[in-house]
């Protein structure tokens, strides 16, 4: 199995059928830096298939995810066979799922993608991150906006389900409002099923990180980077897919819903943590940032006390997020 998945496949079968990552350069991510990218013959890949139902017997999961970071690199010929080969040989999936590179999934055209969901494949997850060319140049993303329209629309046209992601903050403070902007005109042309929020930290042994530290990049406070979010989501116009806060390193897991019906109601989930009083928002952030839910008042009084600036308080909150992928 590779290092990870989407929190939303914790159920999933996990499939290899590629090794690592094959871009490997964005400068927020160190997941696969130090590792070689190859894929895996097709023969292995089946001889994985062949082996689940002795393993599992009859407690296969319903779905299944493909990893690791780009399955969209293999050539439609090989994606195919392996999907029809999985299909054939375990008849009760009822979902495949994948990672897929903007880059990547533009070679397809959508005939080839209508055969790719023809064969089997449901869902593909792609680590869109920001709409703004801007800030994907900043973080060396490798590809442009104008690349996430064109795919996501192609992937639309194909029936298959479009799960993308985008981090708030991810262009530090000096390009939020255009991170936020150009996101949701990403979303408004493109109509995603699936947009999930990957709130940006830092993590030290990334480019990113190493910007940041130099004073090249103004890195987003924690409230900020939900406030990006506010904006995004204020700018979306028409997109009907869902929208999800469903990781650990978002401040305000309640901020899902329906993007065109539910969008009053996400809004006012971020209006209601602003009205809180100042102390109030400190409170709740550290309770969420280290898991203090339930703990006695008295409890976050003294650590409330020991962080009695600004800077020590944003510091030891991105202490624990950096613990997270």
């Amino acid at each position: 199995m590779g290092p990870i998945r989407p929190p939303s496949e914790a159920g999933s079968l996990l499939l290899r059928v590629t090794r690592n990552c094959p871009w490997n350069r964005c400068k927020f991510c160190n997941l696969y830096r130090g590792q070689k990218f190859g894929t895996r013959p097709a023969e292995e890949i089946k001889a994985d298939i062949d082996k689940i139902q002795s393993l599992y017997g009859n407690d296969i999961p319903e779905s299944v995810f493909l990893q690791d970071a780009n399955t969209a690199v293999l050539s439609y010929d090989k994606l195919r066979e392996i999907l029809i080969y999985l299909r054939e040989k375990l008849p009760q999936i009822k979902r495949v799922t994948s990672y897929g590179r903007v880059d990547s999934l533009s070679k397809f055209s959508v005939a080839e993608l209508k055969g790719l969901k023809e064969a089997g494949l449901d869902r593909i997850h792609s680590g869109f991150e920001s709409g703004s060319d801007k800030v994907l140049a900043l973080i060396n993303k490798g590809y442009t906006k104008a690349q996430e329209i064109e795919a996501g629309q192609n992937v639309k046209e194909a029936g298959i389900e479009m799960s993308v992601y985008y981090m708030p903050g991810v262009g530090g403070k000096d390009l939020s409002e255009e991170n936020a902007v150009e996101t949701a005109d990403v979303v408004n042309k493109t109509n995603p099923d699936f947009v999930r929020i990957r709130t940006y930290v830092s993590k030290p042994g990334t480019e990113l990180y190493d910007l940041i530290n130099s004073g090249v990049i103004r890195e987003c406070r924690d409230k900020e980077k939900l406030l990006e979010l506010k904006k995004m989501i204020e700018n979306i116009d028409g997109a009907d897919g869902f929208l999800y806060s469903d990781h650990i390193i978002n401040l305000l897991q309640g901020v899902r819903g329906n993007m065109k019906t539910d969008k009053d109601k996400m809004l006012s989930v971020i209006e209601a943590f602003e009205e809180l009083s100042p102390e109030e928002q400190r409170r709740y952030q550290l309770a969420r940032r280290v898991g203090m839910y339930g703990v006695r008042d008295d409890e976050l009084d003294l650590l409330l006390a020991r962080l009695d600036t600004e800077e020590k308080f944003e510091e030891f909150l991105l202490e624990y997020l950096r613990q997270y992928i």
